[in-house]
């Protein structure tokens, strides 16, 4: 029939050191989330100085890579070093460009409101997160977009503008519907 199975002894967690590491991981993730805020306003910035300048594809692959470990990765480490190498590649930009850095902006704490634009911020970054496998898996296969990628890196720079209003919210989310399109079209 079959062989014996043997395991090895299983490590379990208390219910404190549970909690304490989901909220760790809840934190690094947040600081991502407004780590790539900046990023955005810093590649916004850029390219608004520069008519026709689109930042490369590092910058565009680190705002992916962030997007879709802010919501898809768990591991502290992880997340603290891509965190730093999304702050790194907002300063190299900033830098090279001769722009403004954008800040760092906990978009999520403002989420928890019942009113219609924190619902629209919270649908909008929920949106980015999204495309992020898509965006991922076309990166893979060799594909890029520029509009893809303005759109991602302008609409992080919206979500740090605390003033962003209902109407603002609503074009980012028809913008971020065409991106997310264009993203499963090519991750196939």
């Amino acid at each position: 029939m079959s062989d014996a199975i043997q395991h090895g002894a299983v490590q379990g967690t208390d219910d404190a050191a549970l909690r304490a590491g989901i909220e760790e991981v809840a934190r690094l993730q947040d600081e991502l989330v407004a780590e790539l805020v900046g990023l955005g306003t810093t590649m916004s910035n850029a390219m608004d100085a520069l008519p026709g300048f689109v930042p490369c594809g590092h910058a565009f692959g680190v705002v992916i890579e962030g997007l879709a470990a802010s919501v898809g990765r768990f591991e502290p480490d992880y997340l603290r070093d891509l965190t730093a190498a999304v702050r790194a590649r907002s300063e190299h930009v900033s830098d090279h460009r001769g722009v403004a850095q954008g800040m760092p902006m906990n978009v999520r704490a403002g989420l928890g409101s019942d009113d219609k634009v924190a619902a629209m911020r919270a649908q909008l970054l929920a949106s980015l997160q999204g495309i992020a496998p898509y965006a991922m898996r076309a990166m893979e296969l060799g594909v890029m977009s520029d509009e893809l990628d303005v759109t991602l890196a302008n609409t992080l720079a919206a979500l740090g503008r605390e003033e962003l209003g209902a109407k603002e919210l609503h074009d980012n989310l028809g913008r971020v519907s065409e991106a997310a399109r264009i993203a499963m079209t090519f991750a196939v």
